[in-house]
């Protein structure tokens, strides 16, 4: 059975520095036609740093969840920069570290029911320090968990950030290159 849905008409709601909202008409496989929401958002780059049996961790408040969450540092990839930039880029804004190499673990979509957004999520274990210029819009708190004390923050549900999941659960899996 076929499972591709064709647009047929879009409307353009927002068209913003970090996403578009439109609305589609589609057809769908039956041939019947239904409306389907769409963000397109700016790709994302996050990296799960490990350093000293530590993993670093950001803290900050997150205004559409309403809270402050733990995340592993992340960032929007600019015009022209490839993610693997973005990620190395971002680890040393937000915590003062430049990897001396990034080892790619996956791509992910948080949310595909309704944005076209992806992360490219990395792994880290050999630094120098390097602090560059933080964004003047981030309030963030650094935090290094013993990778142990994660894992069990990890199995008892306490990271509620996708990409913090999703890069927690490839390296405790045995995914990435430890």
């Amino acid at each position: 059975m076929k499972q591709v849905e064709e647009k047929i008409n879009e409307t353009v709601l927002y068209d913003g520095r970090i996403l578009r909202l439109h609305v589609d008409d589609v057809r769908l496989p039956n041939g019947k036609t239904s409306i389907r929401e769409v963000v397109d958002h700016k790709d994302g780059a996050a990296v799960l740093a490990l350093k000293d049996g530590c993993f670093y961790f950001v803290r900050q408040f997150r205004y559409a969840a309403g809270k402050v969450m733990t995340e592993i540092p992340a960032g929007l990839v600019e015009e022209g920069e490839e993610p693997y930039k973005t990620a190395e880029r971002e680890l040393q804004e937000e915590i003062g570290l430049k990897p001396e190499k990034l080892e790619f673990l996956v791509t992910m979509y948080p949310s595909p029911g309704f944005t076209d957004e992806r992360t490219s999520i990395y792994f880290a274990d050999h630094f120098s320090s390097h602090k560059l210029k933080a964004d003047d819009d981030e309030f963030i708190q650094i935090l290094k968990i013993p990778v142990r004390t994660a894992k069990m923050l990890y199995e008892n549900g306490r990271f509620e950030d996708a990409k913090t999941v999703c890069a927690l659960g490839y390296y405790f899996s045995g995914a990435t290159g430890q």
